[in-house]
């Protein structure tokens, strides 16, 4: 089903029963005595497929892939005033390291995790702007305002969080206080590391994980995977870079509805899965090649589905290395 044959189809419907799919669909449970029982299933029933087709559709699109992942850095839109030619150099030279583009890691565009990314990721580009430029018109380096200790922290789950989340300063803890609670998301506390995997992946206290996966012989390929449970803001990031891409939506060989984005001109590529239980990505390294059949084949080798559901990290590593299928 196209768009077109989605609306002409829509456009069939009683406005009566649009009405009332409104209100089921907004969760109102508001009733009127002029709409009978009878009115009210089929208003159910119409909205259940509705929300189907929505979701069909949206698969169809890519809208859970690369485009509705897409965290766009609002780059500087000019320097401040007062602020030497040296200084704008170096914040010129620093512009690529404050402002890239992200891939959302939980919650596709409209979500509150994607929102809460956004915003943060946002800021903490904005910030490290305005630090560097005073600390470079007080003649220090330009990474001197950065608290390595921790020192504001008051207690040591703060100083975990902040961590995990690059917090430098006081002011960069507000406000990652204040764009979670805006969103009413929760933060991770801590991030305890797997047995054999590099101590920047590790699994979070709610299950959330992060891991680097060598290739072997059941899997065949290398791959970074970032598993997100809803209700948290992550504390991973994955830049986007500026390399095209070739998409498309693809269902492996577990019935688990992904989206495969293949790095055009290069040897990786990106794996997007979309569960109840949690939002997976993977950043795949498989050699290169227009033949979608090949990713396709490494995406069946892994069950989505699976290591959503799983809490223990030796059965994770157990089936993302291709031991347990």
């Amino acid at each position: 089903m196209n768009k077109d044959h989605f609306f002409d189809a829509f456009g069939q419907i009683d406005p009566a029963y649009v009405f009332a799919v409104d209100e089921i669909l907004a969760g109102s449970g508001a009733k009127s005595a002029a709409f009978s029982r009878r009115k009210l299933i089929r208003a159910a029933l119409i909205a259940a497929v509705i929300a189907g087709l929505l979701t069909v559709t949206a698969y169809a699109a890519g809208l859970f892939g690369l485009q509705e992942r897409l965290i766009r850095d609002p780059a500087p839109t000019g320097q401040s005033a007062g602020i030497s030619v040296e200084t704008g150099k170096t914040l010129d030279e620093l512009q690529s390291v404050h402002h890239r583009d992200y891939l959302s890691l939980s919650g596709v565009n409209g979500s509150p995790e994607y929102r809460a990314a956004a915003e943060w990721l946002a800021y903490k580009g904005s910030h490290a702007d305005q630090m560097a430029a005073e600390q470079l018109e007080q003649g220090k380096a330009y990474y001197e305002w950065r608290d390595l200790e921790r020192s504001f922290a008051p207690d040591e789950e703060t100083k975990e969080i902040c961590r995990l989340y690059q917090v430098w300063d006081e002011a960069m803890w507000d406000k990652l206080q204040e764009i979670a609670g805006k969103y009413g998301l929760a933060l991770h506390t801590g991030r305890t590391a797997f047995p054999g995997v590099p101590r920047d992946y590790g699994i979070y206290e709610d299950g959330s994980f992060s891991a680097a996966i060598e290739a072997t012989a059941r899997i065949g390929f290398s791959y970074t995977i970032y598993l997100e449970r809803p209700g948290s803001l992550p504390a991973d990031d994955l830049a986007a870079g500026t390399e095209e891409y070739e998409e498309w939506a693809y269902s492996n060989a577990w019935g688990d509805e992904l989206s495969i984005a293949r790095c055009a001109d290069d040897d990786w590529a990106l794996v997007f899965y979309t569960g109840e239980s949690a939002t997976i990505t993977l950043r795949v390294w498989y050699g290169g090649g227009e033949d979608h059949s090949l990713l396709e084949s490494y995406a069946d080798r892994i069950n989505f589905g699976a290591v959503a559901s799983l809490s223990d990290p030796e059965e994770i590593l157990t089936m993302l290395r291709g031991d347990k299928t």
